[in-house]
């Protein structure tokens, strides 16, 4: 029996960059359904703004790109003038060096139906990884957002809840004008 999941396990390890690259692929070729430009500004006011994340090791700012969402972080718990969190996991060793905070990390949350975003990509700086993402606002203050490789079934969910006067990074001006934060267009 060991066999068997010693074998389901390297097949897994194996597949799995095959199956997210393939789900970012099908997130991106598939549209989203047509929704009224009128409802979709009022889903993307009522979503932007900024967010703990579940743990409140940090904070998020969602905010409108084109028709959709993105978000990038503004405050991380780690960060202070003398340790600034990096994205050292990061695969391409160009990009291991440049500050989290300000980054975007997320994206082409398109609206679905009312509160429901999806067809959006994240990029877990603790993974190295990109996984396609999905996301609900439950009320005023709570959001669920949901990671996940290739299926839904295949991810993990995490509740955020609004940040009201949230504090800033700490990010160095020379660092933040190399990797282009200051102009909001980094990506993972």
């Amino acid at each position: 029996m060991r066999f068997f999941y010693s074998i389901l396990l390297v097949g897994f390890l194996t597949f799995a960059p095959l199956m997210r690259e393939a789900s970012a692929r099908m997130a991106v070729d598939t549209p989203p359904p047509r929704q009224d430009p009128v409802a979709t500004a009022e889903a993307i006011r009522a979503i932007s703004g900024f967010w703990y994340t579940e743990k409140h090791e940090g904070i998020v700012e969602l905010y409108p790109c084109d028709d959709s969402i993105c978000g990038r972080f503004h405050w991380l718990e780690d960060d202070s003038p003398d340790n600034i969190s990096r994205d050292s996991r990061n695969p391409d060793p160009t990009r291991q060096d440049r500050p989290l905070c300000g980054l975007q990390f997320m994206g082409g949350f398109a609206l679905v139906e009312n509160g429901r975003f999806g067809g959006g990509w994240i990029y877990s700086p603790e993974h190295g990884s990109v996984f396609s993402a999905s996301m609900s606002q439950i009320d005023h203050d709570t959001l669920s957002l949901r990671g996940y490789i290739l299926v839904p079934l295949l991810g993990e969910t995490q509740t955020w809840q609004r940040a009201e006067a949230p504090p800033e990074c700490h990010v160095p001006e020379a660092a933040s004008t190399q990797t282009g934060l200051m102009a909001g267009v980094v990506t993972p």
